[in-house]
C-alpha cells in the first residue's frame, strides 16, 4: 500500500471522527449486494437521444431507457423472478432487441434461454418475439443493427435431447414481429466462439471449437459462398481468434496464439492468409481492441505488460478516437479508463472509469463541448479513499517458473506490525485470470484487516497457452505448490504475520484450499471451501461437464482417467492429514461440483476427528445466489477467519 493511501484514509477517518461518525468497516452488504448498474451494461443509442442500462436486483434485473432531452425514464422491461436480462443491442435508434436467462436451482449463475424480446426506447411496441417455448429452437443475436427490411442476423439452435450442442443455422429475423427467413445455412462448427459479420450484415468470419478441442477460424468467401479453413490448430499448433474487422471486409485482427509466448496482435488479410504483426507483448496476453465509432475498425489493444494493472497499446495514434482516448487517461491519472461505445455520428461516447479502489463509474463525454459528465456510480456505497490498494507480487517457483499474484493490502494499521493473511485461489481453473481491479471478495476482507493474495498459478490465463499448459495433469501438484511459493514471497515482500495465513477458494479454489491444509499444514491455519472439488474420481464420472463431447475432452486433457492418481490428488484421501480447522459451504443442488463432493468431504474429516464447520443450502447451486444465503456465508467465513487468524485469534 503506498503512503499516500494510507495517509489519505487516516485523515479521512480522523475527520469522520470529528464530525462525530465512526471509521467502521463497510457492512457485508455493500460488497455482495447488486450493483447499482450492471458493469457493462451502459449503452447509447446510435443517435444520442437515449441511454440504457441493466438494474440488478436480487431475484432479476430490469432494462431500463432515459430519454435524455426530457430527462426522464422512457421505458422499462421488468422480468419475473428468477429472471434476467442476459444481453441487449440497440438494433435502431429507436428499437432495442434483448435476450434472457433465467436461474435454475443448479447454477450460481443464470442461464441464457434463447428467447429474444424487443421494446421501443419510448416504451411501446413490446413483443416477445422468439424462444425456445414457441419455437422449440434458441436464437442468438449476431448482428444486431438491423437492415432496410427491419431485419438482423441471428443464429437458431434446435432443441438437442442428447445433451450435445447443436449446430447454429444462420438466419435473419424480423425486429417487429420476430419472424424468421434462413440466410446462409448452418455454421461449419459446432461449439462457436466468435462471429464476425460483414459491412453488409452477412456472417464472414467463424471461429469455434471441434469436440476434441481443436480450435478453428473459418472464412466465408463471397465468390461462392463456400465456408474456408484459414487455421486448424491440429494442424498449425496455433490458435487465432478473431476480434473484429480492420477497416476492410477482407482483413480482420486476430490474437495470435502460439506455445512459449503471449497472444500478441495482428492483422490477417482473409483473402491471401497474410499476417502482419501489430503489438506483441513482452509477458501478458491482450485482451479486446478499442473499436473505432463505426464499429468497422479498431484503434488500441488492452495491454497487460509491465506491472500488470493494464492499459492500451495504440497502433492507429492519429485516430480521433485514439486521441480522445489518451485526453481521458490524463484526466483520471491511475485509473483504467474504457471508451465502451460511441454514437453513431462519433460525437457522444460513454466513458467506464475504473481502478482497484474504484468499483467503477460511467461518464458520458461529449466532443462537441468537449465535456465529461459524471452518470452514475456502479458501487455508491464504496467510498474509494477507504478501500485497499491491490499491488503487484513477481515470484519465481521452485522450478524457475515466474509467477504473477495480487496483494491486497489493508489501509488500516495491524496490531504489532504485520496483518493476517487469507489466500484466495480463483476458480476455473484453466485460462481464469485474476486481474488488477477491484475485487469485492477481496476488498470485504481487507476491510476487515486481511491481507489477501491472488495467485494466477501455473494453468492460469493471461500469460500465454505455454503457461495453461503448464498446469495440465497439476491438480494437487505444481498448481498447488505454486500457491504455497507464493505465500513465501508475500513473506518476504511485505508485513505479514507467518503465524496467521488461511486460505479460501471457491470452486477448484476449494479444491486448492484443502488441499493445501493437507499437503502443507505447517503454513496454513485453516481452510474454506466454497462449491469445492474435493475427490476427483467423482469429478471424472459426475457433474455437468460430462455432458458434452467437448467437456468430456477437457477433462481427458487436463487429468488422467486413472483411479489411483485421482485418488491420490483428492482431498477426500488426505482427511487424516489435515489437523486445521475446516469451513465447508455447499448447495444442494449443484451441478458442476454435486453435493456428494462436499458430503464426501465432510464425512472424511468427520471420521479423522476433525469435524468441519458446515454450511448447506438445498435451494442453491454452484455458489449462492440468494442475497440472503450469501450474507449468511459471508457472516460465516468473517467470523471463522477471525477465531483462527483475526483480532479473537490474536488475541
Amino acid at each position: 500500500m503506498s503512503g499516500f493511501h494510507w495517509l489519505t484514509h487516516m485523515l479521512v477517518c480522523a475527520l469522520l471522527s470529528v464530525s462525530g461518525m465512526v471509521c467502521a468497516a463497510p457492512p457485508i452488504e455493500d460488497y455482495i449486494k447488486p450493483s447499482k448498474v450492471e458493469v457493462g451494461s451502459l449503452q447509447i443509442s446510435p443517435d444520442g437521444a437515449h441511454l440504457s442500462w441493466i438494474v440488478p436486483r436480487e431475484d432479476r434485473s430490469h432494462l431500463v431507457v432515459y430519454n435524455r432531452a426530457r430527462e426522464v425514464i422512457s421505458a422499462e422491461v421488468g422480468l419475473e423472478a428468477g429472471q434476467y436480462v442476459h444481453a441487449y443491442w440497440w438494433v435502431s435508434n429507436s428499437r432495442l432487441v434483448l435476450t434472457i436467462s433465467e436461474r435454475k436451482g443448479n447454477e450460481e449463475t443464470p442461464s441464457i434461454t434463447g428467447e429474444l424480446w424487443a421494446i421501443d426506447a419510448d416504451g411501446s411496441n413490446g413483443k416477445y418475439l422468439i424462444g425456445e417455448n414457441e419455437n422449440r429452437a434458441a436464437t442468438f443475436v449476431l448482428e444486431p443493427t438491423a437492415d432496410a427490411d427491419n431485419s438482423i442476423l441471428v443464429g437458431v439452435m434446435g432443441w438437442s435431447y442428447s445433451g450435445e450442442v447443436p449446430y447454429l443455422r444462420l438466419a435473419r429475423m424480423n425486429i417487429n414481429s420476430g419472424r424468421l427467413k434462413e440466410s446462409g445455412g448452418r455454421l461449419p462448427v459446432r461449439y462457436v466462439d466468435t462471429v464476425l459479420s460483414d459491412s453488409t450484415g452477412q456472417a464472414r468470419v467463424v471461429s469455434g471449437d471441434t469436440a476434441d478441442r481443436d480450435n478453428l477460424l473459418l472464412y466465408r468467401d463471397p465468390a461462392d459462398g463456400q465456408w474456408r479453413t484459414v487455421n486448424d490448430s491440429r494442424n498449425s499448433e496455433r490458435l487465432l481468434f478473431p476480434l473484429a474487422f480492420a477497416g476492410s471486409d477482407t482483413r480482420i485482427y486476430v490474437a495470435v496464439s502460439e506455445a512459449g509466448k503471449p497472444d500478441y496482435l495482428a492483422t490477417l488479410d482473409l483473402s491471401t492468409g497474410k499476417e502482419t504483426v501489430l503489438f506483441k507483448p513482452e509477458n501478458a496476453d491482450i485482451g479486446g481492441v478499442q473499436l473505432t465509432a463505426d464499429g468497422r475498425d479498431a484503434y488500441a489493444v488492452r495491454n497487460y505488460d509491465g506491472d500488470g494493472r493494464g492499459g492500451f497499446a495504440f497502433w492507429n495514434k492519429t485516430a480521433p478516437e485514439a486521441i480522445l482516448h489518451k485526453e481521458l487517461f490524463a484526466r483520471f491519472p491511475g485509473e483504467l479508463v474504457e471508451i465502451t461505445g460511441f454514437t453513431r455520428d462519433g460525437n457522444l461516447a460513454v466513458v467506464f472509469v475504473h481502478s482497484d479502489l474504484n468499483p467503477g463509474k460511467y461518464y458520458l463525454y461529449s466532443r462537441a463541448q468537449r465535456s465529461l459528465t459524471l452518470l452514475t456510480a456502479i458501487r455508491p456505497a464504496i467510498r474509494p479513499e477507504l478501500a485497499a490498494s491491490v499491488e503487484p507480487l513477481v515470484f519465481k517457483t521452485g522450478d524457475g517458473l515466474q509467477i504473477h499474484a495480487w496483494l491486497t493490502l489493508p489501509n488500516t494499521p495491524a496490531a504489532g506490525g504485520k496483518h493476517p493473511l487469507v489466500v484466495l485461489p480463483h476458480g476455473g481453473p484453466y485460462g481464469t485470470v485474476d486481474r488488477w481491479g477491484f475485487d469485492p471478495e477481496a476488498q470485504l476482507l481487507a476491510s476487515r484487516g486481511y491481507a489477501v493474495l491472488q495467485v494466477n498459478f501455473r494453468g492460469s490465463g493471461g500469460y500465454g497457452q505455454s503457461f495453461v499448459d503448464a498446469g495440465l495433469h497439476e491438480w494437487g501438484g505444481k498448481m498447488q505448490s505454486d500457491l504455497s511459493d507464493g505465500v513465501r514471497a508475500a513473506l518476504a515482500a511485505h508485513p505479514i504475520d507467518p503465524g496467521r495465513i488461511c486460505i479460501y477458494g471457491a470452486s477448484y479454489g476449494a479444491y486448492a484450499a484443502l488441499m493445501a491444509v493437507a499437503t502443507e499444514p505447517g503454513l496454513y491455519r485453516c481452510a474454506i471451501g466454497y462449491s469445492g472439488v474435493y475427490d476427483l474420481r467423482l469429478m471424472r464420472s459426475q457433474g455437468d461437464i460430462n455432458d458434452t463431447a467437448w467437456g468430456r475432452s477437457y477433462l481427458s486433457e487436463i487429468m488422467p482417467d486413472d483411479k489411483d492418481w485421482l485418488a491420490a490428488r483428492s482431498p477426500t484421501g488426505k482427511a487424516g492429514s489435515i489437523k486445521s480447522p475446516v469451513l465447508l459451504i455447499h448447495g444442494g443442488k449443484d451441478e458442476r461440483t454435486p453435493p456428494k463432493h462436499a458430503k464426501a468431504m465432510r464425512d472424511a474429516l468427520t471420521k479423522a476427528g476433525n469435524p468441519p464447520q458446515w454450511i448447506y443450502k438445498d435451494n442453491e447451486g454452484h455458489g449462492f445466489f440468494d442475497t440472503a444465503n450469501a450474507l449468511e456465508a459471508y457472516t460465516a467465513i468473517l467470523d471463522f477467519l477471525d477465531a483462527n487468524i483475526g483480532v479473537k485469534a490474536a488475541k
